[in-house]
């Protein structure tokens, strides 16, 4: 992404807002806010943009003052955090500069200075209670200054983060899924929090998902329609964001009804052991941040009793065979070895998990 480029279509008070973002975050911080794991950050990384057998894909930071840059050496692209954007939500460079600077906690527009909470010095009992400040009223913005830095808390900024980084950006996304998704790091959050959030902070958070989202929404999909799906998921969510996600799917599957497992296309008669596997993929498929999720055979065997590694090895590739997931990447260990294969959920994801019972375990 060439300076001059830039110059042609934001003015230098839009360059010092970006300029203050991207320490703030930077390429594998906005990488790992995406939902991308480790394999596909670092200096010999695996693409996220096309199916890579062999790491070509870099996060590194420049040596000639550009910060922290990605670049694909198969021609999949390259350049800053907002390149990445562009390329990861497919939209345009000025879309990308507006959800980049939400997700790294600037507001479009620089707020008016307040009065009513003016700066504190930095004193042990002005600490205390700017803690206790934030603590009671958490879209109030202040600075903690400690070791000569400034640390800002902003659980607004926070919460519109999340907002931005699940909101529907293509015509291909699910909005069940992506709202889910959100459902799941906002519990994450509130357990790190260490509190429910306030009505009036989910609130916060579904208008700036819903405002992002709305291009990419059905029409015949109102405001209320995916309020009260939002509000019902955030209830439903069993396993939140970097809780486990695989061991507790694992452990869920087993103990779904046979009505709750999925059908099998042409196959109407199917063993219970193939729909649980089926049913494992499609659990997997809704929680992972992305379209294709990792599974080993030896995870696969566990879902129902009497499975061998072997025949969760079989009945896979019979599942591929018959349209409900696509191999994606069979990894390069083989059957018996530790690297989970690639796959990808072909059968519709649009319902969300669980069912009209509470009391029973929740499945996607």
């Amino acid at each position: 992404m060439s300076g001059r480029q830039f110059d042609s279509t934001e003015n230098a008070e839009l360059r010092a807002k970006i300029d203050k973002a991207k320490p703030r975050l930077p390429v594998p911080k906005l990488m790992r806010e995406l939902g991308y794991g480790e394999r596909h950050i670092g200096k010999e990384a695996v693409c996220p943009f096309h199916d890579d057998e062999h790491p070509s894909f870099s996060v590194f930071q420049s040596s000639d003052g550009k910060g922290w840059q990605w670049k694909c050496h198969v021609g999949c692209g390259y350049g800053d955090e907002i390149a990445f954007l562009v390329k990861h939500f497919n939209i345009s460079r000025r879309e990308a500069i507006k959800r980049y600077l939400e997700m790294a906690g600037f507001p479009c527009r620089v707020p008016r200075k307040s009065h009513e909470y003016p700066e504190l010095p930095d004193s042990p009992k002005c600490l205390e209670s700017l803690s206790v400040l934030v603590s009671e009223s958490p879209c109030v913005s202040v600075s903690l200054v400690s070791n000569g830095q400034a640390v800002e808390r902003k659980l607004d900024t926070q919460l519109q983060r999340l907002a931005a980084s699940n909101a529907c950006s293509r015509g291909g996304d699910i909005a069940a899924k992506k709202r889910f998704k959100l459902a799941r790091d906002l519990r994450a959050f509130e357990m790190k929090l260490g509190r429910k959030l306030s009505n009036a902070e989910l609130m916060l958070t579904f208008d700036g998902w819903q405002r992002l989202s709305q291009s990419f929404l059905g029409a015949a999909e109102t405001r209320d329609d995916h309020l009260a799906a939002f509000l019902a998921e955030l209830e439903k969510v069993r396993v939140p964001t970097g809780e486990g996600t695989l061991t507790k799917a694992v452990e869920n599957v087993p103990k779904v009804s046979l009505d709750q497992l999925p059908m099998i296309p042409g196959y109407a008669n199917a063993p219970e052991n193939w729909r649980r596997l089926a049913a494992l993929h499609r659990e997997l498929s809704f929680l992972s941040p992305k379209a294709t999720y990792s599974l080993s055979y030896r995870d696969a065997a566990k879902v129902s009793n009497g499975l061998t590694q072997q025949k969760a090895h079989t009945i896979t590739f019979a599942l591929a065979r018959l349209g409900v997931i696509e191999i994606v990447r069979k990894g390069k260990a083989g059957l018996n070895g530790s690297e989970a294969a690639e796959f990808r959920y072909l059968l519709s994801q649009v319902e969300c998990p669980g069912g009209e019972d509470d009391d029973k375990e929740l499945i996607l």
